[in-house]
Parts: C-alpha cells; structure tokens; sequence
C-alpha cells in the first residue's frame, strides 16, 4: 500500500502497539529502484521534490503534518470518496485565469460539500480561449446543475475573462483575493481567508472530493504565518515556487469558490430556476 493517511489500520501497523507485532514489514523507497527513474522524475516536476506527493509516493514514507499547514494533508486525503449526505446547494464554479509560461488556467465545480468532478484545466491559453472553454462547460451543463456565480481572480488577466462571460450572460463575478479579509482582525487579505473558509469545510469531515491526486498536493502544499499583527498569511505562489513547488492554480481555482455565499434554494425557487413557472407579479 501507499501511506497516504496518518490514521487507519494501515499507519497503525506502523506506528500502534498491539498492531505492530502482527506484520512483517517491508518499505520500498523507489530511489533504489532503476525502473523508477522516470516516476521519480515526474513528480518531481509536478509536484516538486519537498511535497508529500514526493514523500508517498517516492519516498515510500507516510506524510507529514507541520502545524504550518495551511490544509493539513489527511484533511483532505479522508475525504477523498467519502459517504455523505450531500447538501442541496446551487454549485459555484471557481475560476483561476493563467496564460502563458508553466501556470494553468483551472476551473473547479462545487455544490455544497461536494466537489462535483475533478478539476479542468488548460495551458497556454488566451482570455477568449478561456472564455469559449467556460462558455462549452456552462453549455455542457444541465440547466439544473449550472452555477449561481463563476468566481474568477481577477488578478491579473482575469479582469477581461469576467467582462466577456457577464456580457454574454454568465454569472461570472470577478474576485480580488488582494483586498482586504472581511474578518480583518484574523486575516491579512481575502486569500488567507478563503483558504482559511476552505479549511474549515475539510475540518468539518462532512465533504466530499474526487481522487484528484494533483490538487490534493496542491491544497497540502502551502504553508502559513503570521504578520506582525497577528494576522494570518497564506504562502503566496511566489514564494512556493522560490522553493520549488509548482504553482498551486488548481487549488486556487478550489478555494475561489468559498468567496461566494451559499445559495440554497427553496422549493419554489428551485422550480423558478427549472423554468417549470414564471413569477406572474
């Protein structure tokens, strides 16, 4: 097996006595492992060599949990496949605009406590190109399950992205995750905020996502501190890749969707938004 969580019968017969005694145990470090070579080198540019993907799934070792982590890693490995009750919530799409170089653009899918699918993404990409392919995905949804906002960072280029989808009739809403927290005395901007929001959704253990291995390195890797105030400050993307992480755009693209407000529909509202009625006033 890999060990992928700090909990379990499988870390336990590692760690717990009274489990230990009963295995013999055999840790394969794929280092020492010719046929490995090209493995390792993949993850090493996906994920980087300090990430717990690296740890896991090179390393053979299980993954660490530093009180600096902005998501603790077996937050969100538990709730990969987990069985809920899922919340009847309209989805909110969250959309992370990159263009050129090694960033990708990304759009994650989100109703409630549940992560509808594994995140899309697309590189090298221009503002049109992103708006078409926003504009195939909102196409390709039924009228039931599109969302009641696109939230889309609009630092940097994603200003125009939102000018064109709300032209064309999309809820889009640009976000700036620079300003100000709306909980101002805990965070330093609403990017410490929204990761902080999308935190505690994971620590609530009533959520759901998909096995997407690639954001859930992503959404483990970025570390926080605080200001000299005693606010809160997520690493920045800059600072990630100073140490040689990739830059989290999937996870942004994740966390874009807690700067919205939940919207749950009430049933006449929910037969508005089918088209069975209209409002006659």
């Amino acid at each position: 097996s890999n060990p992928t969580r700090l909990s379990g019968y499988f870390w336990d017969a590692f760690h717990r006595s009274g489990v230990i005694e009963r295995w013999a145990k055999v840790h394969v470090n794929a280092e020492d492992v010719p046929r490995a070579q090209g493995h390792i080198k993949d993850i090493i540019a996906r994920f980087g060599r300090d990430s717990n993907t690296y740890r896991v799934r090179v390393l053979g070792e299980f993954p660490t949990t530093t009180d600096e982590q902005a998501i603790p890693w077996e937050l969100i490995s538990a709730a990969v496949g987990r069985d809920i009750q899922a919340t009847r919530f309209r989805p909110v799409w969250g959309l992370d605009v990159a263009r050129f170089g090694d960033d990708q653009t990304a759009l994650a899918k989100r109703r409630g406590n549940v992560l509808l699918e594994p995140l899309k993404s697309w590189r090298k990409k221009d503002n049109m190109q992103v708006v078409g392919l926003v504009v195939n995905e909102w196409k390709a949804t039924e009228t039931v399950d599109r969302p009641s906002e696109i939230l889309v960072d609009v630092i940097g280029l994603g200003a125009g992205v939102v000018d064109r989808l709300y032209e064309l009739g999309l809820p889009a809403r640009g976000v700036n995750v620079g300003e100000v927290a709306s909980i101002s005395d805990r965070f330093a901007r609403l990017r410490d905020e929204v990761w902080f929001k999308c935190r505690d959704w994971f620590a609530a253990k009533d959520c759901v996502i998909p096995n997407d291995e690639a954001l859930i390195a992503e959404l483990s890797a970025p570390t926080y501190t605080y200001t000299s105030s005693g606010k809160i400050i997520v690493e920045s993307k800059a600072d990630m890749k100073a140490r040689g992480m990739p830059s989290p755009d999937l996870a942004d693209a994740f966390v874009l969707t807690f700067a919205g407000g939940l919207d749950r529909p009430s049933d006449e509202r929910r037969r508005r938004y089918l088209g069975i009625f209209r409002d006659q006033t």
